[in-house]
């Protein structure tokens, strides 16, 4: 008997182990299974993010160190790219001319969809489906689309803007002539491409702020405005510093909308770093000195984004 008892015991502690054998064995089939699933996911991704920037980043930083012309010489010369670049006035001027335009247009980037989002989650307004359909539109549509679109509205001679001041008894306005005028266009047209875009992250983030919070506010007293200021903003922080790096970067990188309305005229007075680069590249067949401001130009616009996330504090609100 005593040796049947202690047989049982045996072959049950054997089916145990064989058990704890078998149930970590399919556990690390499980793990396996799933870095292969996450790998393989992750792999288009990967593979695009590769081939689309890191190879054309690697291919700009070589051309900023030859002579590159874009079709037959390429021979190495190395730093003079960036010598030189440091020594052009006209990179700097278009370098200035694009921290002011960003500058200028990143409160409007925000505010604009805020306040947008604002209205168009209140209860109070109707048709809200159909005011945010027609809001997001231009996101559609091409971006050069948007710069001809706004162009044509503020055509010197046809365009709808000067239609309407005259019909008003104003003058008609040079706005392609006037390089303020020119700036603002390009600033409206802008803002419009991407107002519907940023406005709905604001929605979606308006809409998941708890409405308890409103409800014990108003309880202690707190009027609309005081619940946007001390409940809206601070639970929206992470889209706003969201939309904060997309804008400013879509500001620094503007080229398409400029195309479409100006050119980068009158004369050079809208010429970004972007159309400069184009026009350095492209226009004068000088492709090495073009990709030295373009790694020039990262290096900045990196700078600027780091500055950004120490000063947002990355878009946490807490301390």
């Amino acid at each position: 008997m005593k040796h049947f008892d202690g047989q049982f015991v045996w072959t049950v502690r054997r089916i145990v182990l064989i058990k704890k054998g078998v149930c970590k064995h399919m556990k690390k089939g499980v793990r396996n299974t799933r870095i292969g699933a996450f790998l393989f996911l992750l792999a288009p991704a990967f593979i695009l993010y590769t081939v689309y920037f890191f190879v054309p980043l690697v291919m700009s930083f070589w051309y900023s160190l030859t002579d590159y012309d874009g079709i037959y010489t390429m021979n190495f010369i190395g730093l003079k790219n960036y010598v030189k670049v440091l020594q052009d006035r006209d990179f700097y001027a278009a370098m200035l001319r694009t921290l002011l335009y960003t500058l200028v247009n990143v409160p409007f980037k925000v505010l604009l969809p805020l306040g947008t989002a604002v209205l168009l989650t209140s209860k109070r307004l109707r048709c809200r489906t159909f005011f945010r359909a027609g809001l997001y539109i231009p996101v559609l549509l091409s971006s050069l689309i948007v710069g001809i679109t706004i162009n044509w509205m503020f055509g010197q001679e046809y365009g709808l803007i000067n239609f309407m001041i005259q019909k008003l008894g104003g003058t008609a306005l040079e706005w392609s002539m006037n390089p303020v005028l020119a700036e603002t266009v390009i600033s409206i047209a802008s803002n419009w491409a991407s107002l519907g875009y940023f406005m709905l992250i604001f929605i979606g983030a308006i809409n998941n702020v708890p409405k308890e919070l409103y409800e014990a506010a108003s309880i202690d007293g707190a009027d609309r405005w005081q619940s946007f200021l001390h409940i809206t903003i601070p639970m929206i922080a992470p889209e706003t510093f969201l939309v904060l790096m997309l804008s400013t970067n879509d500001l620094l990188k503007e080229y398409a909308v400029v195309q479409g309305v100006t050119r980068g005229g009158p004369g050079s007075s809208t010429t970004f770093i972007l159309q400069y680069i184009y026009e350095q590249g492209f226009n004068s067949g000088k492709n090495g000195y073009a990709s030295a401001i373009s790694v020039l130009a990262m290096v900045v616009f990196l700078a600027i984004a780091l500055v950004q996330f120490k000063f947002t504090n990355g878009g946490d609100d807490n301390d």
